[in-house]
């Protein structure tokens, strides 16, 4: 330690095996890289490096380098702004990590660390305030046999298989405590907001498990038959059929990496007769796309051979990853979608749980084997074990010289998974008796699936025949490795790319929508994009033009994503279902309005309908690549290189504006940012240009000016985005600024009635040649629509500029489709809040949107590349501190005043800034009644004579209008709902963007990253977490649970993610800025040399 200390001050350029010690905490760096910034050293400072022989950098990895950032920020004063991976394999590819985003985690991590070693409290376990529910983490937890104990001693509910947390509180509140009190519940009597179907079933399950208690045999019932579900879904068995499975380690790399591909295959028998296992390995990126051609190959060669044969897998895993392989790789997705179209894979789970019910605790097949007598050969007992084991096998190299891994380990591996494909085929060979048995018993035959081998249209083959060959032609010559590219090769492998953007976004939604359609309504219920288990209670008002109103009934407590005005499908039909007029979510009703001549039974579950139609859009791209194909990315506006706009983006450059040199900023620091905005709006080049709006910085308004500032000028507007909300609502800003500075404009709009802007002035139009008309013939100055007008040909230059609202939420092929239209591009909007929702998988790059893909990596654009506009009109300075620091690189500041505004109420909301309410609570997924109870106990407090003072220093009494009060899910919103006032602004995240008050509370709801519904990368999401704070003006309040700040991060972007909330909770409970913590931390006093040492030695 002294003598990296000596190295330190005398400001060596590289630091070898620098070693800390701060009287606690010891730590060896491998190098310190000296760096040409002033710290309490002298004027130089450093960055931690440390070398892994991992090919990508890990969670533990990056926890070792936060804590030699701490102990270098304590000598030198500074904390370094960035920290370094060398990585393993033949690049030693360096990655470099803001340190920002994860010193907050580290933070915390620490601190329970310490209290765990040194604090007063002994740690205890089980801990007494919580009870050991099963969650993901127990399969790889030492305490796992512990908490098994304690739950069969208790004969606790979560030992019935298939029922929940959230059902268990339901049953508790009645007074059903056990399994076998579950067994024994009464027939009729219900549990409130627990379906009558799904009581039965979990009664039912409970009533086998204490029957096989009783006997010690595993037992089964076979369930009534409905039409294609349970047994009935079980295609014939065929000669050429498949058994298969996957092994996959979300772990190896940032993406997770499926290394083992298993196919148990009978027409291939084995040297002892037994049907032969075929395998294919992958333990890189590269091999696993080959295992996945190779595997695709295989079925599609078995299909050619017998056309009637199937996959058989248990659970939706394996078709999962066939979908998302297939984007990322970009290869074999004809016949994916073949293959997933055609019904080729069969989930014998879903066979299963509709079609027999089983005694077991738990429906993993492995449960089920006792049925059909599988032995296993091999060692693991589970999926969690083989993961393990394939990780020991990852680090097996390590300990040796030669550097050769122990391939015993992928043996075991092996074994594992060829027991898990035989045991496909064992289960399917039993399901087909119990099919035989009902055939016995009945007398009937039972249904089979109908054969489906559904065909692309000819003019869609032909057009993606065309699709094909010109991606082929644009990455001709194009390395396959990433890193191996030039920039133009880059772009035009992009461009390729996003030839399919559309096709594969339609491929997902269609697909969805058929795994929707196979779903039973209790399943149903479970899907955030369906409504299920309807009942019909009748009509609503009268007849009206041969249509009528029904209302039905449904669990109110389930997650459902369904908005009035849109079409919903009928499962069990494939039609609609009828428009949504009315919704209740209070009490669980919802009113369709149908067509009296529909010759159709009413809806038990509702679906979406089917993606929209984009032909224009896949088109325009096409038009694209072909000039890029036949004229290269270097072009001028003359003849075809109206495509200059979108090369530029496309390539990621700076844009062009008169005026200013390459590389230089577009603007200068005094300028006023409204008037610079203007003048580059006029200057722009045939190019795109960024404009990034932080919260409250007026974006619209500043995009509405200069919109009016080129019609000004003579030119051309459109404007466009991904709603026809956002269109109006900037179209809307634009005429108040024409009344303003008394400017005539001429506008037109396409929309219907519904969706049309609120100014008068604009023209409004169904038909889209009618708005090109107009401009064609200078009618117009300004037009207004959606994708579906720009991206066709005949808009081709019909503007001079197009201004891309909410372009954070666009993705880059949609602007590329639209680019055609306009001499230059201008993408309005902020990647850091709502990003743009994909469906399908996507090659690296191409699922980004038109802003992300400009800012790349950064959280901001840089000032030679874009416009940010750095000042936010709404959030008081300690509220813009956090967002600011967490979200925008320290670059948005506040306007003045805004300190000004302050909240004067009873009790802890008064004030300013940012708060952090604690509220225990466990087993919560989408709701939570605790924290419920905590935000309308604070609303009361608040308006019980609160006020609030604005940046004019007006004081007035706080009304139910100035609080906001949003949640990640609709069902914590209609809790909130039920128990706020009337007037109550509630909402999820989704719903407030774009709207501000003085007060908001976020309702976070989940007790732990484990019960998140739609997993961490939803509840933690930085875009959402900084929506819902930045509505505050003045005081901006998260509720959660603490274990959410316990989230177990397992890749760096995980840890970033947990960062986000760990920062906002440190800043709430009044801990200083960054810089300030470099302070405090460099004078600090070292810690007595009496404590205890922990030497920091983590394994990664």
């Amino acid at each position: 330690a002294e003598e990296t200390l000596a190295a330190l001050h005398r400001g060596d350029d590289v630091i070898y095996q620098a070693t800390f010690f701060d009287g606690r905490w010891r730590g060896h760096a491998d190098f310190l890289l000296r760096l040409e910034s002033p710290s309490d050293l002298g004027p130089w400072s450093y960055e931690v490096a440390d070398t892994k022989l991992a090919r990508k950098a890990k969670a533990g990895a990056l926890l070792q380098l936060c804590s030699y950032t701490e102990q270098l920020t304590r000598i030198q004063g500074l904390q370094p702004a960035r920290m370094h991976v060398v990585l393993g394999g033949r690049d030693r590819a360096q990655v470099s990590f803001r340190v920002k985003d994860y010193m907050a985690y580290y933070r915390a991590v620490r601190w329970r660390f310490e209290e765990a070693v040194f604090g007063e409290i002994p740690v205890t376990y089980p801990p007494t305030a919580t009870y050991p529910d099963p969650v993901e983490h127990c399969g790889v937890c030492r305490w796992n046999g512990p908490c098994s104990l304690k739950r069969r001693h208790d004969d606790h509910l979560s030992l019935v298989a298939g029922l929940g947390r959230s059902q268990t509180r339901k049953l508790v509140k009645t007074g059903v405590d056990t399994v076998v009190e579950l067994s024994q519940h009464p027939l009729g009597r219900r549990v409130p907001r627990l379906g009558d179907k799904t009581l039965d079933r979990l009664r039912e399950q409970a009533r086998m498990q204490v029957e096989q208690r009783r006997t010690g045999r595993v037992a089964y019932e076979l369930l009534p038959v409905e039409a294609e579900r349970g047994l009935t879904m079980l295609p014939p068995p065929s000669r050429g059929d498949l058994f298969f499975d996957l092994e996959g380690d979300p772990f190896a790399t940032d993406d997770g990496l499926e290394y083992l591909w298993g196919i148990i295959d009978p027409m291939t028998p084995a040297a002892d007769g037994r049907p032969g296992f075929r395998r294919f390995w992958a333990h890189d990126a590269a091999a696993e796309k080959k295992a996945f051609q190779d595997f695709i190959d295989l079925v599609m060669e078995r299909l050619a051979v017998d056309p009637s044969m199937h996959v058989y897998h248990y659970a939706p895993y394996e078709p999962s990853v066939v979908k998302r392989l297939m984007g990322r790789y970009q290869t074999r997705e004809d016949e994916v979608d073949r293959l997933l179209r055609g019904g080729v894979f069969v989930d014998l789970y879903r066979v299963v749980r509709n079609g027999v019910r089983v005694s077991q605790e738990s429906y993993s097949i492995k449960k089920l084997e006792p049925l059909y007598r599988l032995d296993r050969e091999g060692e693991l007992k589970d999926g969690a074990s083989s993961i393990l084991e394939y990780e020991t096998w990852l680090e097996s190299g390590r300990e040796r010289s030669d550097g050769q891994r122990d391939d015993a380990i992928l043996e075991r591996i092996r074994v594992y998974n060829e027991d898990d494909c035989r045991s496909n085929l064992g289960l399917r060979d039993w399901l087909e008796e119990r099919r035989e048995e009902i055939e016995e018993r009945t007398g009937e035959g039972l249904p089979r699936p109908e054969p489906s081998a559904p065909q692309a249209s000819p003019a869609l083959t032909e057009f993606q025949a065309k699709v094909e060959a010109l991606a082929d032609a644009l990455t001709a010559g194009v390395p396959e490795d990433h890193a191996e590219r030039s920039p133009d090769q880059q772009a035009r492998w992009l461009l390729a790319a996003l030839l399919s953007w559309h096709r594969r976004e339609d491929k997902a939604e269609w697909w969805h929508y058929y795994h929707l359609r196979a779903l039973s309504d209790e399943e149903l219920v479970d899907e955030a994009d369906a409504i299920g288990g309807l009942e019909l209670i009748g009509p609503q008002g009268p007849v009206e033009k041969r249509a009528q109103v029904f209302r039905y009934r449904f669990d109110p407590d389930q997650e459902y994503k369904i908005e009035l005005g849109k079409e919903m499908d009928d499962p069990r039909t494939g039609k609609t279902a009828g428009k949504v007029l009315a919704l209740d979510g209070k009490v669980g009703t919802i009113d369709l309005r149908r067509q009296l001549a529909w010759d159709r039974p009413h809806p038990t579950s509702l679906v979406p309908t089917g993606p929209l139609e984009t032909k224009e859009q896949r088109e325009a791209l096409l038009r694209l690549g072909e000039w890029v194909r036949d004229h290269g990315l270097e072009g001028g506006f003359e003849g075809s290189g109206r495509h200059q706009a979108a090369i530029d983006l496309l390539r990621g450059r700076a844009p062009r504006v008169a005026g200013v040199p390459p590389g230089q900023p577009l603007t200068t620091p005094d300028e006023d940012p409204l008037a610079a905005a203007r003048k580059v709006g006029l200057a722009l080049d045939g190019t795109t240009l960024a404009l990034q709006g932080p919260p409250g910085s007026g974006k619209t308004f500043t995009g509405a000016r200069m919109i009016l500032e080129l019609v000004r000028a003579g030119r051309k507007v459109g404007i466009t985005a991904m709603s026809h909300k956002a269109i109006s609502n900037l179209l809307d800003e634009v005429c108040a600024a024409a009344t303003v500075e008394g400017v005539t404009i001429r506008a037109i709009q396409k929309a219907d009635e519904d969706d049309r802007c609120k100014a008068e002035i604009v023209e409004r139009t169904d038909d889209n040649p009618t708005v090109l008309r107009a401009l064609r013939e200078g009618d117009v100055d300004i037009a207004a629509g959606t994708g579906w007008l720009w991206s066709r040909e005949a808009s081709t230059g019909s503007v001079d500029t197009l201004f891309v609202d909410e372009a954070g939420q666009v993705s880059l092929a949609n602007v590329l489709a639209m680019a055609a239209a306009a001499r230059n591009i201008v993408l309005l909007g902020d990647p850091q809040q709502l990003n743009q929702p994909v469906k399908g998988s996507h090659p690296p790059g191409a699922e980004r949107s038109a802003l992300e893909h400009l800012l790349g990596d950064g959280q901001t654009i840089p000032p030679d590349r874009g416009l940010f506009l750095a000042t936010t009109w709404r959030m008081h300075p300690d509220i813009c501190r956090f967002t600011s620091e967490v979200f925008y690189e320290d670059r948005l500041e506040t306007e003045p005043n805004l300190g000004l505004q302050s909240i004067a109420a009873a009790g802890p909301f008064s004030g300013t800034g940012i708060r952090y309410v604690k509220v225990d609570h466990v087993g919560n997924r989408n709701t939570s009644p605790e924290e419920v109870a905590e935000i309308a106990s604070a609303v009361r407090e608040l308006l019980d004579g609160g006020s609030w003072t604005d940046g004019h220093g007006v004081t007035r009494p706080l009304t139910v209008e100035d609080i906001l009060v949003v949640a990640p899910y609709n069902t914590q919103v209609r809790r909130l709902q039920e128990a706020l006032p009337a007037r109550a602004r509630v909402g999820t995240v989704d719903k407030f963007q774009g709207q501000e008050a003085p007060v908001v509370f976020y309702s976070m709801a989940t007790s732990s990253a484990e019960d998140a519904p739609r997993g961490m990368d939803f509840l933690y999401s930085m875009n959402r977490l900084n929506v819902a704070t930045s509505r505050a003006r003045c005081l901006s309040v998260i509720v959660c649970s603490p274990t959410l700040l316990k989230a177990q991060c397992h890749t760096p972007g995980q840890m970033r993610l947990a960062n986000a909330l760990a920062r906002f909770v440190e800043l709430a409970d009044g801990e200083p800025a960054e810089e300030e913590l470099a302070e405090e931390v460099a004078a600090g006093p070292v810690q007595e040399q009496a404590q205890p040492i922990v030497q920091l030695e983590l394994r990664v």
